[in-house]
């Protein structure tokens, strides 16, 4: 039967089918919600990351130590002080919400460092809200996102010239030449590369001045100067679809350092990095557990915050408070897990805990993250059921709600569902609509 992912460009949308799963990815049924409720995550997701932005000051301002403690990968935490054009700790993140039995908005992840699920969001749940003849939330997102990108290109180029030279650049005939923004994933993961494609696209229908280029990972090098790039000119900015927790300790063919030598050149302004390397501390999962400690302090954030960390933040703990929680069910997370990857839900009793559901990964080999040798917890969330229509028939399960911020902006948000309780890649994209 024909719908509208029949529509979808797969030359922008690149894994609406996947190797190894049966059903495409996108649902066949949409979700629909009150116009009043995407101004609430879109609220929710705007104050958090101020939030957010005040508490990752207190991690940079604190010892070493304490970025140890909470996981972070020693060698990198020496490059997570440096200040950048925008002024930002992340510069494109991405909250994911969950809704409780009420229908309650909980937040319950930031994904600060490499966000995906773009291309879903800024493209593919608009051609579905048209292909029904129905509204839809992200109507100017994709804009948004061009003239995000646009000023963001512009302000590195302005951080590295000077404001006023740069103004005066602009008067006299646009952007610099040879100032290339290089657009960079491993080519062969079909989503990254998508992702990828997408953003340097978008850039380029807001700045079509602009140098931009992909450069496959497996093909990057770098020299005293930077990113060397075919024709001798250096790259200027780039977009880095790849984990800071892994791309700093990966090594040459020569044994050397090659994640530190990168951030080496980072620190030395041979080029600007998007998202910048302080992103991490965000990403880390722990953060949300400092976040937490410090709304429990009572003395930190205003009284504003404080209202909407209790209103929307999961309670989120230490891995060395568990033992002084309450009995209960709790979400147990490893600190660089990635998509569902070793998350348990425990039931504590006094002392004790034992799993009371597990997340069991089919692709688990798949999934490329960090070991890490801590976790944390949050306090486990039961959620609000939905029903969806999938290639192979009608699911019961769960939805992940999502909000990108650009900047320090809220600005498309999207789905997924899942016919579990702890969403990984076995999760659908569904489209949103306008009630």
């Amino acid at each position: 039967m024909k719908s509208y992912i029949d529509e979808l460009d797969r030359n922008i949308f690149n894994f609406v089918e996947y190797e190894g799963y049966d059903d495409r990815y996108p649902s066949l049924s949409m979700q629909a919600f009150s116009s009043d409720f995407y101004d609430e995550i879109r609220h929710a997701s705007r104050r958090l990351f101020q939030i957010f932005c005040k508490a990752a000051k207190v991690f940079q301002m604190a010892p070493d130590d304490f970025a140890r403690n909470m996981d972070m990968p020693d060698n990198l935490i020496p490059y997570l002080h440096k200040s950048n054009a925008l002024g930002l700790p992340t510069w494109l993140s991405r909250f994911d919400f969950v809704l409780d039995v009420n229908g309650n908005l909980r937040m319950v992840e930031l994904n600060a460092d490499t966000p995906c699920f773009l291309i879903e969001s800024y493209y593919a749940n608009e051609v579905a809200a048209n292909y029904v003849g129905r509204k839809h939330p992200n109507k100017a997102c994709r804009e948004e996102l061009r003239i995000f990108l646009k000023r963001m290109y512009n302000a590195v180029l302005s951080a590295k010239y000077g404001r006023d030279v740069y103004e005066s650049m602009i008067a006299n005939g646009g952007c610099p030449s040879k100032e290339a923004f290089v657009f960079s994933c491993f080519h062969d993961y079909f989503e990254d590369y998508g992702t990828t494609q997408f953003l340097m696209n978008e850039l380029k229908s807001a700045c079509p001045e602009a140098d931009t280029r992909f450069i496959s990972f497996y093909d990057m090098k770098i020299d005293d100067k930077g990113i060397p790039l075919a024709d001798g000119s250096h790259a200027t900015l780039l977009y880095r679809l790849h984990p800071m927790e892994l791309l700093i300790d990966e090594r040459t063919p020569d044994d050397e350092p090659l994640g530190e030598m990168f951030l080496d050149l980072y620190e030395e302004n041979t080029f600007a990095l998007f998202n910048p390397p302080e992103s991490i501390i965000l990403q880390n999962k722990s953060f949300m557990s400092l976040v937490y400690a410090l709304y429990l302090t009572d003395q930190f954030f205003t009284k504003p915050d404080r209202d909407i960390i209790e209103q929307y933040l999961a309670p989120s703990y230490f891995e060395n408070d568990f033992s002084a929680l309450d009995d209960g069910l709790y979400i147990q997370k490893e600190i660089w897990g990635r998509e569902g990857r070793h998350v348990q839900v425990v039931q504590k009793r006094g002392d004790t805990s034992e799993i009371y559901m597990e997340k069991l990964v089919d692709n688990y080999d798949d999934i490329i993250c960090r070991d890490s040798k801590k976790v944390m917890y949050q306090d486990f969330i039961q959620q609000k059921r939905f029903t969806h229509t999938v290639d192979c028939g009608v699911k019961d399960g769960f939805l992940t709600l999502s909000c990108f911020m650009l900047g320090d902006q809220a600005s498309a948000v999207g789905c997924r569902f899942s016919p579990e309780e702890i969403a990984g890649t076995e999760a659908y994209f569904v489209p949103l609509l306008i009630e």
